[in-house]
């Protein structure tokens, strides 16, 4: 049980339901899904997900009308609940791929007619090529999922928005304790390890990344922990990407001064930079907005910070980093028309780094989208050091 306020079986319905309806939108009788967040969309199930996002051990056969089945690691089966589990027959880890891959794609197929799909196209978000091919000397047909997996993920269920209300609190511990142990002489591994345990201990699931940068390192921004012992005065960064309770997605980013200093001129500005964009680019976020608009709309990144810039604007979030986006208006927005709702769960963020600076600053927040706007889920409050004097 994920937590006492949380339907697990409506939490499974209600995804199952939107998916079906996505694969309906698009004509699609079936998805055959590996993509560890997709299968447990359809299912409800997971089992070792980090280990299961690299291999194909198990994946979920979905009709546009009834229960799907999931095949399973066999030692795994006795995890599962609620869904039609059968021992997945996997390919990967034998000499003859071949062989076993073919074996896999009759039970594929077999599962297909038992839940009465016919000889039309079938659905695949990732497939190894030893099931590729087999899948193909089966005669299927095989398609993209994307389309229907993206857009049944893009607005949350009710189960869903619940979950994300219960993982906020745990983030923003965490991030207290982090900020907490924050002193010179700690290392960004030590310093990220509090963090970790602090998400852990209260539910989460996994973390995506290490993102913890200290001085130099925080520019260019994309960089992970490391043994770096933090200075005094260094800026210190985390991005939280957590894998919360319930397999919530949540990338929160927050930007501080390591000691008990003021920050430079420098930095302050880099930091000030950063959070009028976060603010500014949050108060537009509202259901009826086009991403294009948002991305016409979206406040300048300064030009001294343009070249390091984060890659969007805002992306969506759930089991993972998911659609829609906002592109930067300079570039090609990949779904301009998309029109964000109610119930959609964004993450709004920015990195300010000055090409070849020795600081960077990056901060965000995951927010639920209202019919009143943009409600922060993680409402961790901005670094103290760097408020006004005075306030």
């Amino acid at each position: 049980m994920t937590d006492p306020g949380i339907d697990e079986a409506a939490l499974r319905t209600e995804r199952l339901g939107r998916l079906q309806a996505a694969m309906r939108a698009y004509d699609l009788e079936a998805c055959l899904l590996f993509s560890e967040p997709n299968v447990r969309y359809a299912t409800g199930a997971i089992t070792m997900p980090i280990w299961s996002m690299s291999t194909f051990t198990r994946c979920a056969v979905v009709p546009a009308e009834g229960a799907p089945i999931l095949f399973e690691h066999p030692n795994s089966m006795h995890r599962v609940d609620g869904v039609d589990v059968r021992p997945m027959h996997a390919w990967e880890f034998y000499d003859d791929a071949v062989t076993h891959a073919d074996r896999f794609a009759a039970e594929a197929v077999a599962a297909l007619r038992e839940l009465g799909v016919g000889g039309g196209p079938v659905a695949v978000d990732r497939l190894g090529t030893p099931g590729f091919l087999a899948l193909q000397r089966a005669d299927l047909t095989l398609v993209d999922s994307s389309p229907a997996t993206q857009e049944a993920r893009e607005v949350k269920t009710p189960q869903e928005v619940a979950l994300f209300r219960l993982n906020g609190p745990m983030v923003v511990g965490a991030l207290g304790e982090f900020e907490a142990a924050l002193r010179p002489g700690v290392t960004e591994r030590e310093l990220f390890a509090v963090y970790a345990g602090g998400v852990l201990k209260r539910g989460a699931e996994y973390l995506a990344t290490n993102t913890v940068c200290s001085g130099p390192n925080t520019n260019p921004w994309r960089a992970e922990a490391t043994d770096r012992p933090i200075e005094n005065g260094d800026l210190v960064y985390i991005d939280t990407d957590t894998v919360g309770t319930g397999g919530c997605f949540f990338c929160v980013s927050r930007t501080f001064v390591c000691g008990d200093v003021a920050p430079t001129a420098a930095q302050r500005e880099t930091y000030d930079a950063a959070l009028q964009w976060v603010q500014a680019m949050t108060a537009l976020i509202r259901p009826g907005a086009k991403c294009a608009e948002l991305a016409a709309a979206a406040p300048i990144v300064p030009e001294r910070y343009r070249a390091q810039r984060y890659e969007v604007m805002v992306h969506s979030v759930g089991l993972e980093e998911e659609s829609p986006s906002v592109c930067h208006p300079q570039d090609v927005q990949s779904n301009p028309g998309r029109v964000i709702q109610p119930g959609m769960v964004l993450v709004v963020e920015t990195y300010m780094g000055a090409v070849g600076g020795d600081h960077g600053v990056k901060l965000g927040d995951v927010v639920l989208v209202t019919d009143a706007g943009a409600e922060v889920l993680a409402p961790y409050p901005y670094a103290r050091s760097f408020a006004p004097a005075g306030s």
